[in-house]
């Protein structure tokens, strides 16, 4: 129940009917402005798109989550939506992505702000919302483009051995650029899928046409966090391994033979701490 559970988290495939915009009946006091700038043309496979705001990032359940009640409009250059929240503190806005063909997944985040924090460090533009400051406004630049998916990837992935009881989930990931933060495993992210659960696994994974730098196997222990990724395997330069590969594809391009070894032993530990803490952040 766990797992279904929190995949429904990571897919968000059932947003409308599983968290609450106003997360009650009565009138929430704060209220958040955006108006949102769409870039390119909206694929015809758009079933819509949906304003998400997140007080903890990255969420642990989904009923953590606002939304906006409908979609946005997609059939014009911009426009304006309107959220009412609770006051309180909220770590992330974002703009996800729904297909008429798939289900949606944490590669169809169309907008997720970040800015730089004092350290340096890039995290999701967060804002507050209390007595003094009922209200924000943030503008998001969406570009229909990060999921106008015109190309794949193909390949099989055989894993050192069987999966882990406490696994959530295995999936193999398309980068544009290699992630080396917990932010960046979502924000660098082109392509996901999670449906993994065979040794070995066929995959096909739909891409946009461009430069992919890191096509990479990923576990999720239960009780992870959205961001809680261990690095399995990767698809490696054949004459440099240890090396990512970068694959430039075109577009209609279906490229096979990316074939991944996925090592169990990347993932020790947190097998080891989820059995003896019963999971982990």
């Amino acid at each position: 129940m766990l797992k279904q559970y929190f995949l429904i988290i990571l897919a968000a495939a059932a947003l409308g009917a599983s968290c609450s915009g106003d997360h009650g009946l009565a009138p929430q006091p704060g209220r958040l402005v955006v108006d949102v700038i769409f870039r390119g043309t909206p694929p015809t496979t758009t079933q819509g798109i949906y304003l998400i705001v997140a007080p903890q990032f990255p969420p642990h359940a989904i009923n953590e989550l606002y939304h906006s009640s409908n979609s946005l409009p997609i059939d014009r250059d911009s426009v304006r939506a309107v959220i009412d929240l609770p006051y309180g503190h909220y770590d992330a806005i974002s703009l996800w992505w729904y297909s008429n063909e798939t289900k949606s997944n944490l590669a169809d985040v169309l907008a997720l702000p970040i800015v730089q924090d004092t350290a340096g460090v890039w995290q999701p533009m967060s804002f507050d919302l209390n007595r003094n400051t009922p209200s924000d406004y943030v503008k998001l630049y969406p570009d229909w483009r990060k999921v106008n998916r015109d190309a794949s990837l193909e390949g099989t992935i055989t894993f050192s051995g069987p999966f882990p009881k406490n696994t959530l989930a295995t999936a193999i990931a398309a980068y544009a650029y290699e992630p080396k933060s917990n932010i960046e495993y979502l924000i660098y992210m082109s392509s996901i899928d999670f449906s993994i659960g065979t040794n070995p696994y066929k995959y096909k994974l739909p891409i946009r046409a461009g430069t992919i730098s890191y096509l990479v196997v990923l576990w999720l222990p239960e009780r992870a966090s959205m961001t809680g990724f261990t690095e399995l395997g990767f698809y490696q330069d054949p004459a440099s391994p240890g090396i990512p590969l970068k694959l430039k594809i075109k577009s209609g391009e279906t490229r096979t033979g990316l074939n991944i070894h996925a090592d169990w032993s990347n993932a020790e530990q947190a097998i080891w701490s989820t059995t003896r803490r019963g999971g982990r952040e």
